[in-house]
């Protein structure tokens, strides 16, 4: 046992003393992350006679001037200075780059594809199809002529001129939220086309058909995302979807369940109960947005799961106190006829008891707004 031990102690200094040799300045190892600081501009590479080339520019230049001094003391690259937006600056923003325009937004894709498809809503203009996965969203036929009782045709129908554009042809736009170039930012593009009117013309061009209706409808929509900002920035979501007040109701089912009836799409309710949820400290389990039912525990708190103790703590944690299980229920969504019905419900053909029900969906309702 004694050599063994001797030799993994000569092994351990060996290994401790050649930790310069490996690791340091000059070890194999070493830290090359400075090594650019002593970089030489070299000559051009000479093509030998008789060869043609194709002259190009330097691919990776070397900015400034680069002394050849060998003492240069160590760098650490600072990371990039996050993008701050001020209280009073505008979180949306028309741009233009040559022919091509969009609103900028300083919210993700996901962020802003709720608050553009109520721009529509408001703006009563109908839709004809709409991907919230895609971010893409499609209009229906449009007579500027006639429907001049719309909020929206009054303010874009000067662009689009006077004569035939006005008096024979149908419009329609496609808008599409595209994640942005900086992170957390998305972009609003938006490409209108037109036909004759009782015309069957279905494809979409390359670029708009006219590029000022184009421009009026972007205006039009920054205008309106930054007028909404300015209106409540801090919960600018859930009083665009307006899901509050009249449209969501307290009713009872044909068994005398208590239900909650809502007046909107359902993918704006499904988002809409999710937040209310959130707001009302229900801790959600689990979720599954294709039967949509939302698993909740009412004998647990959301904000209380970042209280619980780690790993360590529970592990040498005193007391043999076991886990609370908690009363797992479901939120469940159902499309109807008119709207979105609300149910809660123990499983699937199970309903919850009528006061646990009824207290659930009270809160529910009333954290919509």
């Amino acid at each position: 046992m004694k050599p063994v031990l001797g030799a993994l102690s000569v092994v351990l200094l060996g290994s401790l003393s050649g930790c310069g040799y490996i690791y340091g300045e000059d070890g194999f190892f070493r830290d090359r992350g400075s090594d650019y600081q002593a970089a030489q501009i070299q000559p051009r590479m000479s093509v030998p006679a008789g060869v043609e080339s194709k002259p190009i520019g330097d691919l990776l230049p070397v900015p400034g001037q680069i002394t050849g001094s060998e003492e240069y003391d160590k760098f650490n690259m600072p990371r990039p200075l996050a993008l701050q937006v001020s209280a009073d600056a505008s979180e949306f923003s028309l741009q233009q780059n040559g022919s091509v325009r969009w609103v900028h937004s300083q919210r993700t894709a996901a962020d802003t594809w709720p608050l553009v498809r109520q721009f529509w809503n408001d703006y009563q203009v109908p839709v004809a199809s709409e991907n919230a996965g895609l971010g893409e969203l499609q209009t229906g036929w449009i007579a500027l002529d006639t429907q001049t009782d719309n909020p929206l045709v009054r303010r874009i129908a000067p662009a689009a001129g006077e004569g035939r554009s006005l008096r024979d042809q149908e419009h329609r736009f496609r808008l599409r939220v595209e994640p942005g170039v900086q992170t957390g930012s998305s972009e609003i593009f938006v490409l209108h086309t037109s036909r004759s009117r009782g015309g069957n013309r279905d494809q979409w061009p390359e670029t708009s058909d006219n590029r000022n209706l184009e421009r009026a409808v972007l205006a039009e929509m920054e205008s309106y995302l930054s007028q909404a900002r300015a209106d409540g920035s801090t919960s600018l979501v859930a009083s665009q979807r307006g899901l509050g007040g009249q449209q969501a109701t307290l009713d009872r089912d044909g068994a005398g369940n208590t239900v909650l009836n809502i007046q909107a799409d359902f993918n704006r309710t499904w988002a809409a109960v999710g937040d209310a949820l959130g707001r009302a400290d229900v801790l959600v389990t689990d979720l599954d947005r294709s039967s949509g039912v939302y698993y909740v525990d009412l004998d647990q708190s959301a904000s209380s799961q970042g209280k619980k103790p780690g790993f360590f703590g529970r592990l040498f944690g005193r007391g043999d106190k076991e886990e609370v299980v908690g009363r797992p229920l479901q939120v469940r969504l159902t499309q109807v006829s008119n709207g979105v019905q609300v149910t809660v419900e123990k499983g699937i053909e199970t309903a919850a008891e009528a006061a646990e029900a009824r207290t659930l969906l009270t809160r529910i309702r009333d954290n919509l707004i």
